[in-house]
């Protein structure tokens, strides 16, 4: 992802790897962390 307009523009700057932040990602999944918020408890059905 090519994050120059949000440097040059806004002055952001990540403070994560793009590797940190799928480790990260990955290992919260491995951990069942998050919220029960409605679109992480799955399909309903009828």
């Amino acid at each position: 992802m090519d994050c120059t307009r949000a440097r040059v523009e806004l002055g952001w700057r990540p403070v994560r790897t793009a590797t940190q932040v799928v480790e990260e990602f990955l290992l919260g999944m491995r951990e069942g962390a998050g919220e029960e918020t409605e679109p992480m408890r799955g399909r309903k059905v009828g």
